[in-house]
């Protein structure tokens, strides 16, 4: 089930499709795929969304006056987070505005109008809640919050460029989603490997991984540590930023000993199973 769009032009833009397939192959996790698919993925968040080209069909089927078809369509799912179409559409609105596109709506009647920054997502959000909503039951969606969906998105949307900022100094975590054994809860989890100069977002869990050495080997054992625990027993060695909990270097060996003596709440094997977010929703019928 998907929201589809096909881009017009006005017949005196002379723009042609390979110009608007270049442009998109100059976004960052956009590339062609195939000769006729433009695909954007991004791994750390998620997200997916599809441009593809295509041949015109009958003229006289689709006459719009003035407008022509670009032979360029967009498409994204729907039964997504919210932070699908609001990644995604931010690109859509680049490519409206770069070229001056009309855009029809099959979703809608009607034909290709001017849209504003942000409608076609407004439109999208509001069929994407109904639909998350009908089939939430039927096909055993797995539910996350939005406040806490969306704030693990951005998150993981600025990761890159907030480890590019501390260096390979700091370990600066993704957000992965866990689905809570026999409920269709989704909970969120980051990891922390040792002891070492780390940002902490936000989540329920952290999976933290130990290596205490021995005389003769060294011990290797990790476990999920509830975020409140993990505050109780090193927050004084965090400080902390607008989006973020960070411990800085001066601090790493001073929280070694308490770091390796947390104990787990449970394993990642006992508690639940990995879920990817193409998999999540932030809406169901109570």
């Amino acid at each position: 089930m998907s929201f589809d769009l096909n881009f017009y032009k006005k017949e005196s833009n002379k723009i042609s499709i390979s110009e608007m397939v270049e442009f998109l192959n100059t976004i960052p996790m956009l590339e062609s795929k195939t000769e006729d698919q433009i695909v954007y993925e991004n791994e750390t968040t998620g997200v997916f969304c599809l441009f593809e080209t295509y041949e015109s069909e009958d003229e006289e089927e689709n006459d719009f006056g003035e407008l022509e078809d670009t032979n360029l369509c967009f498409n994204i799912n729907y039964v997504r987070p919210d932070f699908f179409g609001i990644e995604s559409f931010e690109i859509v609105d680049k490519l409206i505005e770069k070229f001056e596109l009309y855009v029809l709506d099959p979703q809608a009647e009607g034909e290709p109008i001017k849209y504003k920054k942000g409608e076609l997502l407004k439109s999208w959000l509001k069929s994407n809640k109904k639909i998350s909503k009908s089939y939430f039951k039927e096909w055993e969606l797995n539910y996350l919050e939005l406040e806490k969906s969306n704030y693990c998105w951005k998150f993981c949307y600025n990761k890159n460029e907030l480890q590019e900022k501390l260096t390979e100094e700091y370990f600066v975590p993704n957000i992965f989603y866990v689905n809570k054994n026999g409920t269709e809860k989704v909970e969120t989890l980051c990891v922390w490997p040792e002891h070492i100069p780390f940002v902490l977002p936000k989540v329920d869990f952290v999976l933290i991984q130990k290596r205490i050495k021995k005389l003769f080997r060294t011990k290797e054992e990790s476990g999920l540590v509830k975020y409140e625990t993990i505050i109780e027993k090193l927050g004084k060695y965090f400080e902390n930023e607008k989006d973020y909990k960070i411990v800085h270097p001066k601090n790493e060996e001073k929280i070694k000993p308490i770091f390796n003596s947390i104990e787990f709440f449970t394993t990642i094997e006992k508690y639940g199973k990995g879920i990817s977010v193409d998999k999540i929703v932030n809406y169901k019928n109570e």
